[in-house]
């Protein structure tokens, strides 16, 4: 009846001579029981085929971009991994060069002295801290933080300069760069 089709269209040969063996009594109550089911279930939605198609698209769209989405993530981690690669490579290379430099400078600054420039032990070089050590002559190597002022100073601007030295900029303004200086150190600052 929801079909608006028979019976002869509905059910093959051998459904059919099963029903036509069944008895009818049988067969009623079948009917009643299917016919209890199909009035539990409700109102048909006859919607609901166009509306099962239309979700079904959205699905499949979404799923799409979902699928591109997770490529794109994957193509970003590659590349994220591919950039600290590098960075990590050019940062220890430069690193590297301005530690020479900085040995080179710092003893023209402070006759006699050393200092060294060292990443935190442990960590990624990108994420790790650059540790100053200095010795000024007569003294042992210490961090910048325990030097005078004077020393403190200095070593900023061997560090200052040994940057430049592999890193050059087109100009640089140093203000009150020589106030903790004593005179000595004032000349050797021009010296440099």
């Amino acid at each position: 009846e929801l079909r608006g089709v028979g019976p002869e269209e509905v059910f093959d040969e051998t459904a059919r001579a099963e029903l036509q063996a069944a008895s009818l009594a049988a067969l009623e109550e079948s009917h009643r029981d299917l016919d209890r089911q199909i009035k539990a279930l409700g109102p048909v939605n006859l919607a609901a085929l166009g509306d099962q198609q239309e979700l079904e698209e959205r699905l499949s769209t979404q799923r799409r971009q979902q699928d591109d989405l997770d490529q794109a993530a994957r193509d970003l981690r590659q590349a994220i991994g591919k950039i600290n690669a590098t960075s990590r490579e050019k940062f220890l290379e430069t690193f590297e060069k301005v530690n020479e430099k900085f040995q080179e400078v710092f003893p023209q600054l402070l006759e006699n002295g050393h200092a060294l420039l060292r990443l935190a032990e442990g960590e990624d070089p990108l994420e790790a801290g650059v540790e100053i050590l200095a010795q000024p002559a007569g003294k042992k190597l210490k961090h910048i933080s325990l030097l005078s002022g004077g020393e403190q100073a200095l070593t900023a601007i061997a560090l200052l300069l040994a940057i430049f030295m592999v890193k050059p900029s087109p100009f640089c303004l140093l203000d009150e760069v020589d106030a903790p200086l004593d005179e000595s150190n004032i000349m050797r600052f021009l010296r440099v």
